[in-house]
């Protein structure tokens, strides 16, 4: 087991790439928090981990919100210690239409 005694927080781990990597984690020994906006589906991975003989929690994650990152931190290192991995897999898809200057813009705020 490579990561026996180690904490893993996954962000986007209730579906996915997240899921999966929560769901490797603990089978190689890592305590996961499952971190996500998807609770019931977030709960669902953490049944499965628990079931296959992992440990893991649920924390409700808004990765865009710098108090939720403080709370799921905070949590993460109340209930198991310490936090030595952080997998930030979470993320937004799709498209975005941006202004048609934007192409000739030197200016970041578009991106």
């Amino acid at each position: 087991m490579r990561l026996q005694g180690k904490v893993a927080l996954i962000s986007g781990a209730a579906n996915g790439m997240g899921e999966a990597e929560a769901k490797l984690f603990a089978q190689e020994g890592a305590k996961v928090v499952v971190a996500d906006l998807l609770e019931s589906e977030g709960r669902q991975v953490v049944a499965d981990i628990t079931a296959a003989g992992g440990e893991a929690r649920f924390v409700r994650l808004d990765v865009t919100s710098e108090e939720d990152w403080q709370e799921v931190v905070g949590t993460t290192v109340a209930a198991f210690g310490l936090l030595n991995i952080l997998v930030n897999n979470a993320g937004i898809s799709g498209t975005r239409v941006l202004p048609s200057h934007a192409a000739s813009s030197s200016s970041n705020s578009f991106i």
